[in-house]
């Protein structure tokens, strides 16, 4: 696990910090990735907003990744998964890492899973609200948000209206409070792309869009407008950029969103 370890420690300090800054200004910061216990009582570690990872495919293993920094500290995270790209060995090898239980941390990890936009817009706009106010979770993240939007099946003007409908509510849940993390793959590569990028950037506090370019991740902040960027080597994201797929694991997910 030493290679895992120089990954997750050398990734975290400069990714967690850049999305701090994300809505700089606007007083939106994710949680910390450390212990609650190391906190300051009086110094609260969220605050509402919305933030949005926009990129390649690997976003939705990042989103999980910083899921997990959350659930070490103790917090709860509700797991939304539009993409049914939710992957345990994640959460998994960040516990085993950080010396803590895997089944305790994936037990403080909520997932639900929706395979349609029905589903998803069933799911945020109906049961998310009632599922914040059982678990009160140190975040939300809501995987692939837009993945279910560009099927074919649904015309898309309904898509478009369907996702209208879960932007509003996901707004009210972060101007209550609620701090929501979103992902955004830029694929599949469909006519429907673009609306479906704008409607959820509008809707962001803000965004980070990620890029590979010559074996650099490049991250840039484009919402709240500002030059800041993170550069990281490829080799430093192993756990999010290169998928895992162990779907064995004993683990229990307590909330189907049903």
């Amino acid at each position: 696990m030493s290679r895992v370890s120089a990954v997750t420690r050398r990734e975290d300090d400069g990714l967690l910090a850049f999305l701090n800054s994300l809505a700089e200004g606007d007083g939106q910061h994710l949680p910390a990735s450390g212990p609650a216990s190391r906190e300051p009582k009086d110094t609260p570690t969220t605050r509402a907003g919305l933030s949005l990872l926009a990129g390649p495919s690997f976003v939705l293993n990042l989103g999980t990744t910083l899921a997990g920094r959350v659930t070490l500290s103790g917090r709860t995270v509700l797991y939304v998964d539009g993409a049914n790209a939710f992957d345990p060995y994640i959460l998994s090898a960040l516990a085993r890492d950080a010396g803590q239980p895997p089944r305790a941390v994936m037990q403080r990890l909520h997932l639900t899973r929706a395979f349609t936009c029905h589903q998803l817009e069933t799911l945020i706009v109906e049961r998310l609200p009632s599922a914040i106010a059982h678990y009160r979770p140190g975040l939300v993240v809501i995987s692939g948000w837009s993945h279910l939007f560009h099927d074919e099946n649904v015309p898309a003007r309904e898509a478009f209206r369907l996702l209208q409908n879960t932007v509003r509510r996901v707004r009210s849940l972060a101007e209550a409070g609620q701090p929501i993390l979103a992902t955004h793959p830029e694929e599949p590569v469909t006519p429907r792309l673009q609306p479906l990028r704008e409607i959820l950037t509008r809707a962001a506090d803000g965004v980070a869009r990620l890029r590979e370019e010559d074996g650099l991740i490049l991250i840039v902040r484009e919402k709240p407008p500002g030059a800041r960027s993170l550069v990281i080597p490829q080799e430093h994201c192993r756990l999010w950029f290169r998928g895992h797929h162990h779907q064995e694991l004993p683990v229990a997910y307590p909330w189907s969103g049903r």
